[in-house]
């Protein structure tokens, strides 16, 4: 019970805060993008191997080219059997975030390894840890954006290259790594609870897009509960904080989850949440057997409202997680008549 109290806490300490919006790429529907999220959770699924992808499209209401980011990836429990009920996971993602007429692109493909520390004499608590490693490449495609020098007499001239372009990489590339770590614990078979700390950009690496150079290490918390209200319904509170520099975000959720026959393979979600002094969020999901779909809109009611009117950003996520398991083979058993 202090393990519980503890972690219920911490997550209500991060609901009650106050924030601005966060600098890097993120999600509203954090939940769904798992690798993203905190390298721990890289195959901290039951089943095989689980597939998806998340997309988001934002500002489209106030700029002509607005931010992209379509994001893939594909994770699984490698090796199981390590202890007695540890395993070990792997998985990748690549992203490909698009900002700005300048198309300020970012691509970056990361590859997760995590290790599943089960706790206790039930086995019902488990320590994830997990670490990321790649390479991210960032354009901006010069030809988009017209300066000053490009004029001549009033007029422009779209083949002459600015000068203030001049010494300026127009393309670079650079390794980076995060790490994280989730503590999730089953109290009961109706009620889970969990809580993950991950770490973003831990080497800072040199970015000459930025102002000072230096990519921000990026902190992120996340947490919440999963509670079986009734056989048919399942309540499910979550938080996300993060912070980079002067920029933090706190955004809490609530879904709640409506299983649409006993067995529990067909459930339909609804929810909202709240990105604290940025926008309100609504959430629609599906599960379906091992299919998982989820879409989200953000309502925006920042200082921007005057030119957005509301609107703000959407999101479609699906995943699919496989279970494949042999069939157990059961050798014949010959029986001998007696006379």
């Amino acid at each position: 019970m202090k393990l519980l109290k503890g972690l219920i806490l911490v997550f209500l300490s991060f609901v009650i805060s106050t924030t601005n919006y966060a600098q890097d790429i993120h999600f509203s529907q954090f939940h769904l993008s798992p690798l993203t999220t905190n390298p721990a959770l890289t195959g901290a699924y039951e089943g095989t191997f689980r597939i998806g992808g998340i997309y988001r499209d934002q500002w489209g209401s106030i700029l002509e080219n607005q931010f992209r980011t379509p994001a893939v990836y594909l994770d699984a429990p490698i090796v199981r059997g390590i202890g007695k009920n540890d395993w070990l996971g792997a998985g990748v993602y690549v992203l490909n975030d698009r900002a700005g007429s300048a198309a300020l692109t970012n691509l970056t493909a990361m590859v997760s390894l995590s290790y599943h520390l089960a706790l206790g004499k039930k086995a019902n608590t488990y320590f994830s840890v997990g670490g990321q490693g790649g390479l991210v490449q960032k354009r901006i495609d010069q030809t988009k954006l017209t300066f000053q020098d490009q004029f001549v007499d009033g007029v422009l001239n779209p083949n002459m290259v600015s000068g203030d372009f001049n010494g300026i990489e127009t393309n670079v590339s650079y390794p980076d790594f995060q790490v994280g770590g989730v503590l999730s614990s089953y109290i009961t078979s109706k009620f889970n609870v969990y809580i993950g700390m991950s770490a973003f950009h831990l080497t800072e690496p040199d970015d000459p897009f930025l102002v000072d150079s230096k990519l921000p290490a990026r902190l992120l918390v996340h947490g919440g509960m999963e509670i079986d209200m009734s056989n048919r319904v399942t309540l499910s509170p979550r938080v996300l904080f993060q912070t980079q520099t002067a920029a933090r975000e706190i955004m809490p959720q609530l879904s709640v989850g409506y299983h649409l026959n006993p067995e529990r393979t067909y459930t339909f979600n609804i929810g909202g949440g709240y990105r604290v002094g940025d926008a309100a969020i609504a959430m629609l999901g599906l599960d379906l057997k091992g299919f998982r779909f989820g879409a989200a809109y953000d309502i925006n009611i920042s200082d921007l409202t005057s030119a957005t009117n509301y609107r703000g950003g959407f999101e479609l996520a699906l995943s699919y997680t496989a279970k494949v398991y042999k069939n157990p083979i059961v050798k014949p058993v010959l029986f001998c008549p007696r006379f």
